[in-house]
């Protein structure tokens, strides 16, 4: 998609000289997709504890190894 954007040229100067990206649609790209993980990060954060998760390991082994008993059998 095309869009026109002002954007501050010594923070392009910047990330060109950290990055090596010269493009500026890759910068933008890339920026916005470091961001969209960071928003996904946090959101994993902030739901620490919130969610009760009641696991036993060695029932999950134990189910993981029969089903690959049963794809080797």
């Amino acid at each position: 998609m095309r869009t026109t954007l002002n954007l501050d040229d010594s923070l392009l100067h910047s990330i060109t000289k950290h990055t090596g990206i010269t493009n500026k649609t890759e910068i933008i790209n890339t920026a916005l997709s470091d961001y969209l993980g960071k928003l996904r990060r946090q959101n994993l954060m902030n739901a620490y504890g919130k969610i009760d998760i009641d696991l036993d390991v060695r029932e999950l082994r134990d189910r993981e190894l029969a089903e690959l008993k049963e794809l080797y059998d």
